[in-house]
C-alpha cells in the first residue's frame, strides 16, 4: 500500500494514524490535508474533523530504476535541498537562495565534460521517452549547469507540464545524476521554450494583481501553493509596494504566499 487516507479529530491525529498504517516515519511521507478540522460554532455545532491522505515517499533509486529500467542504481553523491518548512516559518525563509541553510558555496565544479555528457545523456532519454527528438544546449555559470531543451514548442508543452511541474521534475532529477560524477555540488537550471522567464512575468504581475485586491477590500489573499523559488518571486515583486505585506504559511509542497494589507499605526 503505497498511501492511506485517515480521518481523525485533528490533523496530527490523523496523520500519526496514518503514519503507524504505513509503518513509516513523517520524514519518509508526503502528507497532504484534505480537510482540516473545524471546531464549528462555539466548539459544538458544525464541527468537523480532519482528513488527511499520507503517501510513501519515492526513493530517488526506485524513480531512476523505473524511468530507465535499470536493475542497479547507485547512491547518488549529492547534497539533497531541504523544502520542508514549519508553518512558523516567515519571508525571509523563501528569500533565501534554494538550499542556502544547507550548502557551502562551491566556486566550480569538477569534471565538466563528463557532467555535461551525463546531464545531456539523461536529459534527452527522458524526452526521448515523452516522443521528442532530444535537443540539448548546455552551458556554465559558475557552479550552475545551465540547460536548455530545444525544440517546437507545441511539442515541448509536454516537456514543461502543468505550472512546470514536468520540467521541475526533470531538472531535479537531472541534478541527481551530474552530482553522481562531480566531487563539488552542481546546481542544474533547466529550461525550455523560454518558460521560465515567462512564469516569472506572469507570477509578478499575478502579485500586483492581487495586492491591488488586497489594498483595495481590506481582505488576506491565500495563492495557490508554489516552490521556493516562485514564492520567492511573489515575496521580492511586493517587497516594495506600499500598503501590502506578505509571509508564507504551510509545508511543501503546499506551502503558499499570504497576501495582506498593512497594518497603519
Amino acid at each position: 500500500m503505497n498511501y492511506v487516507i485517515k480521518t481523525a479529530k485533528t490533523v496530527n491525529e490523523a496523520v500519526s494514524q496514518a503514519l503507524s498504517e504505513l509503518n513509516i516515519s513523517r520524514e519518509d511521507a508526503e502528507i497532504e490535508v484534505i480537510e482540516a478540522e473545524s471546531k464549528g460554532l462555539f466548539g459544538l455545532i458544525g464541527s468537523k474533523d480532519a482528513t488527511v491522505k499520507v503517501r510513501r515517499k519515492e526513493q530517488t533509486e526506485d524513480i531512476l530504476r523505473e524511468i530507465f529500467n535499470e536493475t542497479e542504481t547507485s547512491q547518488p553523491t549529492t547534497y539533497f535541498e531541504n523544502n520542508s518548512y514549519s508553518d512558523t516559518e516567515s519571508v525571509e525563509d523563501d528569500m533565501m537562495p534554494s538550499g542556502a541553510d544547507h550548502l557551502e558555496p562551491v566556486a566550480s565544479a569538477s569534471k565538466h565534460d563528463t557532467i555535461e555528457n551525463a546531464a545531456t545523456e539523461f536529459i534527452s532519454r527522458i524526452v526521448k521517452e515523452l516522443g521528442i527528438e532530444p535537443n540539448v544546449a548546455l552551458n556554465w555559470e559558475d557552479d550552475t549547469l545551465n540547460g536548455e531543451i530545444l525544440g517546437d514548442e507545441k511539442e515541448l508543452g509536454i516537456v514543461i507540464g502543468k505550472r512546470g511541474v514536468t520540467l521541475d521534475s526533470i531538472q531535479y532529477l537531472t541534478g541527481l545524476v551530474v552530482n553522481r560524477h562531480s566531487d563539488a555540488y552542481v546546481r542544474v537550471h533547466l529550461d525550455s521554450s523560454g518558460y521560465r522567464k515567462k512564469r516569472e512575468a506572469a507570477l509578478v504581475e499575478l502579485a500586483d494583481k492581487m495586492a491591488n485586491k488586497v489594498i483595495r477590500t481590506g481582505h488576506n489573499v491565500k495563492l495557490e501553493p508554489m516552490n521556493a523559488h516562485e514564492r520567492k518571486i511573489i515575496h521580492e515583486a511586493l517587497q516594495h509596494k506600499d500598503g501590502v505585506i506578505t509571509h508564507s504559511e504551510g509545508k511543501d509542497p503546499f506551502r503558499k504566499v499570504i497576501i495582506q494589507k498593512e497594518r497603519e499605526y
